[in-house]
């Protein structure tokens, strides 16, 4: 059985691509307009795959014009995605983006969050983190947030989140690697309590169900532990069941097809291989 087919996923990929260069996963609507999300997804995906990206000029352009003169961005989604993306292309914005950065990072929300925005919270201070390294930033803009977080989050029998669940568990893994936390074994061990001889990985511990997200948060945990998921085949025949037709592949097998959900996928396939 072949659980990945790559061929069919590289055109999707590419199925995507806008005249300016950059992507966007929806083709329906007549309304397609390129982000610098799916564009990012769609150049890590093809970067992973050791293929060629299409149109860089044109692509770098339209990333390059997503800053203003001032170095600054819309958000720090769309500042985290559009430089990571031009670092993958091998290339930098027109502006310094640093001052701009630490701005967004001092406005990082942490002892404040209430526990429906714990998972945002983990994310994005995940992503100041991954700047901080690239952009040579100093973690001071955005630590203390960060430990706030981490302690709102913990849960004592091991895992963050409201209710403890792998994503949150790897941003927060994240967060504790880049401020040099210790990690309990209670937090290394939680992973594996998601292992499923049927789903892969467990949204939960006692959850019956999966996402692509999940999948992808728990083998990237694995991975920075040097660890193993317990029941790799069966992650692979998740992904199975969630590749279309036309190549892409949905958060679960009955998802839409979008890039997001491709890059994770594409992710899981290079890590179990």
């Amino acid at each position: 059985m072949k659980f990945f087919d790559e061929e069919h996923a590289v055109n999707y990929i590419l199925s995507r691509q806008d005249d300016d260069g950059g992507f966007c996963f929806y083709r329906a609507w007549g309304v397609e307009e390129s982000n610098a999300p799916d564009t990012f997804y769609a150049v890590a995906s093809l970067t992973h795959l050791t293929r060629d990206v299409p149109k860089q000029d044109l692509l770098i352009h339209f990333l390059r014009k997503l800053q203003s003169a001032s170095g600054d961005y819309p958000s720090l989604t769309i500042a985290y995605f559009a430089l990571s993306t031009l670092r993958l292309l091998g290339t930098n914005p027109d502006h310094d983006p640093q001052p701009a950065l630490e701005l967004w990072m001092q406005r990082l929300p942490g002892a404040g969050l209430v526990p429906d925005r714990w998972t945002s919270g983990l994310r994005n201070a995940a992503r100041c983190a991954c700047l901080s390294g690239e952009w040579s930033i100093s973690s001071s803009a955005w630590k203390n947030a960060a430990l706030a977080l981490l302690t709102l989050c913990h849960n004592a029998k091991g895992g963050y989140g409201v209710k403890a669940n792998p994503i949150d568990s790897y941003h927060a893994l994240l967060l504790q690697r880049a401020l040099g936390e210790a990690i309990t074994v209670a937090d290394l061990a939680f992973f594996h309590d998601c292992d499923d001889p049927v789903l892969g990985i467990r949204m939960a511990p006692d959850s019956s169900s999966t996402n692509m997200e999940t999948t992808h948060a728990a083998l990237r945990s694995f991975f920075l532990q040097d660890r193993a998921p317990g029941f790799p085949d069966a992650i692979e025949q998740f992904l199975s069941r969630c590749q279309h037709s036309q190549g892409g592949f949905g958060r679960s097998d009955d998802a839409i097809a979008t890039l997001e959900s491709t890059w994770r996928a594409v992710s899981i396939w290079k890590l179990l291989h």
